[in-house]
């Protein structure tokens, strides 16, 4: 069986978890399946890596010019349409919302959903963001569509009207690997760490609020971001809860990522709401025990494995925090239900459920 990828995620994105997603399903998927993506210009880390479904060229990944993006996006927007047209694939799986295909592909498709954030938190984005938009008029045309947990899925239902029937749950996997660690140069000794994003829905200011408290009654804690530098609203932020010296910033390689789980006191993820969390995955792996919302997701994916506070209250995270950052046998407990949760997820776990989805269209 044929499946066919565009290329979408792999022209904008150079790293990041859905491009992952779609690299770890391609290299897990079992014999009976060839994948081909569409993608001829690109600048991803993993697919790059992966040099058997990459038939393209990494187009000066190590410089920026104008019209870059332009340039990439329509070389490889007229190889899907060349594709679309003259491959012998028997499914399509388009790695983004954009509904350009919708006319030209005469085969059954798959759509992944991997949450409802621009219709949840719409007035974070751009009001001419059209992914919203894209998203819907992609998803209701499609022969299946997957959500990476219930809680995207029942969104979907609640948002769109959809058909439960129509919508598949395949959780995510992660890509941690234990042996392959590499050391961080520069850390506190005693920190609790945060990872990825930081911009509205994320609520990092609100956690950094309940870190204030925590780090005035303990002067050797510190805060460790990973990610883009702070912006100047951050960085006002921090100096006016007087944090500056305890809160630092790091870019790190995955290997380094995992040294940064394995020395940290504890794992924050104070978002108010999420498709999935890898994140997660990535602290149980590491052997890191999970501070984290009791909203959205959450406590589907995190299960026993982590410890709950309200994300919207102060007080909740500052208490849960003091019991993972003072009670070393609840934090030893925690890390055990960690293992034994993360067994139920992996990308070859993944790929196995999404190639049944695959069969169930032919």
């Amino acid at each position: 069986m044929k499946i066919l990828y565009d290329h979408q995620i792999f022209t904008w994105q150079r790293i990041g978890g859905i491009s992952r997603y779609f690299v770890e399903l391609m290299n897990n998927l079992s014999p009976e399946f060839v994948s081909q993506q569409s993608a001829l210009l690109t600048d991803n880390v993993y697919l790059l890596e992966s040099s058997k479904f990459c038939s393209g060229i990494s187009l000066f990944s190590d410089k920026q010019f104008k019209g870059k993006g332009k340039l990439c996006t329509s070389v490889n927007k007229v190889n899907t349409f060349r594709l679309l047209s003259t491959s012998d694939f028997d499914i399509f799986h388009p790695t983004y919302y954009d509904p350009y295909f919708l006319k030209w592909n005469k085969r059954p498709y798959v759509i992944t959903v991997y949450d409802m954030i621009h219709e949840k938190f719409a007035d974070m984005f751009p009001a001419n963001d059209p992914t919203s938009e894209y998203k819907k008029k992609v998803v209701l045309n499609a022969d299946k569509v997957i959500a990476i947990s219930n809680q995207t899925k029942q969104d979907l239902i609640e948002l769109y009207g959809m058909d439960d029937q129509k919508i598949d749950v395949v959780y995510l996997g992660h890509s941690v690997n234990i042996n392959s660690i590499s050391e961080v140069e520069g850390l506190p000794s005693n920190y609790i760490l945060y990872v990825g994003d930081r911009g509205g829905y994320k609520n990092f200011r609100m956690f950094l609020k309940a870190f204030a408290v925590l780090a005035h009654d303990n002067p050797v804690l510190s805060l460790v971001c990973t990610g883009k530098d702070f912006t100047a609203e951050e960085q006002a932020l921090i100096a006016l809860l007087h944090l500056s010296g305890r809160v630092f910033r790091f870019f790190v390689s995955d290997s380094q990522l995992t040294y940064l789980y394995r020395k940290a006191r504890c794992f924050i993820f104070p978002s108010l709401y999420e498709g999935f969390g890898i994140p997660i995955l990535e602290s149980f792996a590491a052997g890191c025990p999970i501070a984290l919302s009791n909203t959205s997701c959450f406590p589907e994916i995190a299960q026993e494995g982590g410890m709950y506070f309200d994300p919207y209250n102060v007080d909740s995270m500052v208490h849960i925090l003091s019991i993972l950052l003072n009670d070393d046998s609840c934090r030893d407990k925690q890390i055990v239900r960690g293992y034994e949760v993360l067994k139920q997820y992996s990308w070859k776990k993944m790929a196995e459920e999404t190639a049944i989805i695959y069969r169930s269209l032919l």
